[in-house]
């Protein structure tokens, strides 16, 4: 196995859990993650796409909005694919470049309306580095589909990620309450094999 997806449902500790791991043993890391933003009443407004080398710094950079690829607006989410389209295109061109483990925290989602993204993507998923990440699960896809501005019907690119993991011989694994620390058990494994 060269790549180990963690899917569950929201809030359930996938990232939490990978960026613990990644901590702890601290392994040097590229790729990105994605930062929840949040106003003065800890309510998400936002989401951000960061650095996986910012992990193992004791402080992280400050947001920077041009890499906010979704934001709320009128209580709904609007995305900006430009961010994919140039920041994380270059986060992932990087990535391949390192030779360190790669972060794909989180991948499934509106980045898959992005073509540039996800060549970047595929060509990241095809390396020989060892990829941990997180897939959008179904149900949080699902969730999100509601919750848009704008149309987001990314079933068939969800399919064919899906498949591209499985060829480069990678698991997608269910994260629960119940195999937390078996799947923690897997992924320190993984990394240390």
């Amino acid at each position: 196995m060269k790549q180990l997806f963690l899917e569950g449902d929201k809030f359930i500790g996938k990232s939490t859990l990978l960026q613990t791991v990644l901590k702890e043993m601290a392994l040097p890391v590229s790729g990105f993650y994605v930062e929840r933003r949040r106003d003065e009443q800890k309510r998400i407004i936002g989401f951000e796409l960061k650095p996986a080398s910012e992990l193992l710094l004791s402080e992280k950079s400050s947001a920077v909005a041009d890499h906010c690829f979704i934001q709320m607006k009128q209580g709904k989410r609007s995305r900006n694919l430009t961010v994919f389209e140039t920041y994380g295109c270059s986060l992932l061109q990087e990535a391949r470049r390192s030779k360190q483990v790669i972060l794909l925290d989180e991948i499934g989602g509106v980045e898959l309306l992005s073509k540039s993204f996800m060549k970047e993507l595929y060509l990241t998923l095809n390396q020989p580095q060892k990829i941990i990440g997180v897939f959008k699960s179904d149900k949080n896809y699902q969730r999100q589909k509601q919750h848009t501005l704008e149309s987001l019907d990314i079933d068939e690119q969800r399919e064919t990620l899906k498949e591209a993991i499985n060829v480069a011989d990678g698991q997608i694994r269910t994260l629960t309450e119940q195999n937390h620390q078996m799947v923690e058990a897997e992924l320190r494994h993984f990394l240390t094999s």
